[in-house]
């Protein structure tokens, strides 16, 4: 069995960080990071903006050592160059695209195989599977396509002119969050990121901050926590990323750029994000071989080496409904098999 700890590192000033007396620091909020006295954790921060819902903790439990453990349950090989997009369907079957092959297909793990039920040859930008079970899928086109459970290709109400739909992710709630570029993408221009019902309509565009500065760069893939936190993988260059974290009211409230330990020796490369089922962020960093384990206000809890189990590259997640966590890879750049691998696993401590 193997597992990695991280420890928090920083040490908690004296005083509460919102009245800034010398009264005993009792508590601390995972989501906004304050550290609190016991009058400010009762009467002040539940009255402050959208604080109903953050993680409050004993400050006695804060750098205790949180440990994040994985077991591989079930190994799968594909003929493919790297699982770009993968998401689990509600009959225990996954949908998986492969950039580098332009193909789509969708598989159903049985005993130590996959069997390929259905494939497509399309290139596909990001996939997400609907609460009825049919498949979203954004190609070069203004608006969303659809896979129903027969196979049928058809337009969705989920359209997002003048822009292009490029990632795509089904909220707890049954949304849609797209991120929409330019038509002459990857020439730089607008990116945006639009929240919309399954109606299909618009109810909130993120583009600009409070300053009216661009929020993102090239967003790559989404998530939003049951606290309804937007994180944003957003590439800034071609080796530079980082987590663009927005809380309720649209305001940036965290950027997560890496962390100095994991990624002294290779830039931070996250490729994917999924939000766990205690409403943590897990962020893939393809080229450290590291899953990121991030609180839903986009802070790192811990991390975790897959390497360590020999899972390398590791690209895109998808949970099951249950709980297990299927883990698509890629293949190195100076490999000639395409031999792509899928790993069903059992992650517990985030």
């Amino acid at each position: 069995m193997a597992s990695s700890l991280s420890v928090i590192r920083s040490q908690a000033p004296a005083k509460c960080g919102i009245c800034e007396t010398d009264r005993p620091i009792k508590w601390k909020c995972i989501d906004c990071s304050n550290i609190l006295c016991n009058h400010c954790q009762k009467k002040v921060h539940p009255e402050l903006k959208n604080t109903e819902n953050h993680q409050v903790v004993n400050i006695k439990d804060v750098g205790q050592p949180t440990v994040v453990e994985l077991n591989i349950n079930k190994q799968y090989q594909t003929e493919l160059s790297a699982i770009y997009n993968m998401s689990y369907c509600h009959d225990d079957s996954l949908w998986i695209s492969s950039g580098p092959d332009k193909v789509l297909q969708r598989v159903k793990p049985e005993g130590t195989k996959l069997n390929i039920l259905s494939s497509f040859n399309t290139k596909v930008y990001s996939i997400a599977v609907t609460q009825s079970n049919n498949l979203l899928l954004s190609t070069w086109n203004s608006r969303l396509k659809q896979i129903s459970n027969t196979g049928t290709l058809t337009d969705t109400v989920y359209h997002v002119s003048p822009f292009i739909p490029i990632a795509v992710h089904i909220t707890s709630d049954n949304k849609v969050l797209v991120r929409g570029v330019n038509s002459d993408y990857p020439k730089q221009g607008r990116t945006v990121v639009i929240l919309m019902n399954q109606n299909g309509d618009h109810e909130r565009a993120y583009e600009h901050d409070q300053h009216k500065q661009p929020i993102f760069t090239d967003p790559w893939s989404i998530t939003r926590t049951c606290h309804e936190n937007i994180h944003v993988v957003d590439r800034v260059s071609d080796d530079r990323r980082r987590v663009v974290v927005l809380g309720q009211d649209g305001d940036i409230i965290n950027i997560y750029t890496g962390d100095t330990e994991i990624n002294k020796d290779r830039q931070f490369y996250p490729t994917d994000i999924v939000t766990t089922p205690r409403d943590n962020v897990i962020v893939t960093d393809m080229k450290t071989c590291t899953l990121h384990i991030l609180n839903n206000a986009g802070l790192l809890i811990t991390y975790y080496k897959t390497r360590d189990i020999n899972i390398i590259f590791p690209w895109s997640l998808a949970f099951s409904p249950t709980g297990q966590l299927y883990i698509g890879c890629s293949t190195s750049k100076s490999s000639t098999t395409k031999d792509a691998k899928i790993y069903e696993v059992t992650i517990s401590g985030c």
